[in-house]
């Protein structure tokens, strides 16, 4: 358990650590030619689904930045963290295995595939800005601090469900991307 964080926070924690070990492990091993090929037409490479998790903590990040900045500043100090309906029902979708397929809107797609050792410092980079968030959110109200989703601007969800949210996002493209690499492990023997 992570220490000086209160215990659903700290949970979050852990839930980015492991997030970040899963990645290691998983594309650690790869050339930049294996981290960019996708098992099949229409499908991402494990790059890819990096690049998408990246590319959705850059959008996030800056919303929770201002929304915990505005809350210090409006005194929300009362402690809660608890999941909103969006919250709950977004966290439990997303988990892996994919029960159920959510369209990825523009900006997330990702174009281009970097490098796999800029992404993964990119990656590394942006996970130690949110946990570096967790400190800033503890001992707020983050179930009074409204997000709206980057992905439909129509959800609107609480701080506390936001990282739900990311978390459960990244093991789900964590997921796909060891899928992936799976799948290409088959068809090449």
């Amino acid at each position: 358990m992570v220490t000086g964080l209160s215990p659903r926070l700290a949970a979050l924690r852990e839930e980015l650590d492991a997030a970040t070990a899963m990645l290691h492990r998983i594309v650690g091993p790869l050339d930049d030619a294996m981290w960019r090929r996708r098992p099949r037409t229409g499908s991402w490479s494990a790059g890819e689904c990096v690049e998408h998790l990246n590319a959705t903590s850059r959008a996030m990040l800056p919303l929770l930045r201002d929304k915990l900045r505005d809350a210090h500043a409006r005194g929300w100090t009362k402690p809660s963290a608890r999941l909103d309906f969006f919250g709950w029902f977004l966290s439990r979708s997303l988990e892996p295995p994919v029960k159920r397929r959510f369209p990825t809107t523009q900006p997330f797609i990702p174009v281009t595939v970097g490098a796999r050792d800029t992404v993964l410092r990119d990656w590394d980079s942006l996970q130690r800005e949110l946990a570096g968030l967790l400190i800033d959110a503890d001992r707020l109200s983050l179930t009074r601090i409204k997000i709206t989703s980057p992905f439909n601007a129509r959800i609107q969800y609480n701080a506390y469900s936001a990282l739900r949210i990311t978390t459960a996002h990244q093991r789900r493209h964590l997921w796909q991307a060891e899928q992936a690499l799976s799948a290409i492990a088959r068809q090449t023997r």
